[in-house]
């Protein structure tokens, strides 16, 4: 097919030109459908004899409605962007829940190394002035 045989379509939604508040309520509407939809699908899943997978599509459906009401919240302008919420309420989840574990690429020093590693700075500092160094620094002017 040529490229201009392939019909092009009107968008379901565009975003230009539009105020925040119209694209906050716009987004919820599109979560509220897909919500209506999961909902759906529970139901159809629980008339199926699926109750794993009905219980898991009302979750889901449950959280694309709670997002849906944030963004509605949001476009009235009682609350902050839903998105930056989110990513931080993800962020604090995760550093509650970190815990640093031993890397397989951490490296295991053996106690005489150990001890060779606290003494480097001794192994690697400069030797003291030779006493030719010495005299070449007298008669320069520079003190050793």
């Amino acid at each position: 097919m040529p490229d201009d045989e392939i019909p092009n379509p009107e968008p379901s939604y565009t975003f230009i030109g539009t105020s925040p508040t119209a694209e906050l309520l716009e987004i919820a509407r599109i979560h509220h459908k897909e919500a209506k939809q999961l909902q759906e699908r529970a139901l159809a899943a629980e008339a199926e004899n699926r109750p794993e997978e009905a219980k898991l599509l009302k979750d889901i459906s449950k959280t694309r409605l709670q997002t849906a009401l944030d963004f509605e919240k949001a476009a009235r302008g009682e609350g902050g962007d839903p998105i930056v919420t989110d990513i931080l309420s993800d962020q604090e989840d995760i550093s509650k829940n970190y815990v640093p574990h031993e890397s397989k690429y951490t490296v295991k020093l053996t106690a005489e190394e150990q001890d060779a590693l606290e003494h480097l700075a001794e192994y690697t500092a400069p030797p003291p002035p030779s006493a030719f160094a010495k005299a070449v620094a007298w008669f320069s002017g520079k003190k050793h």
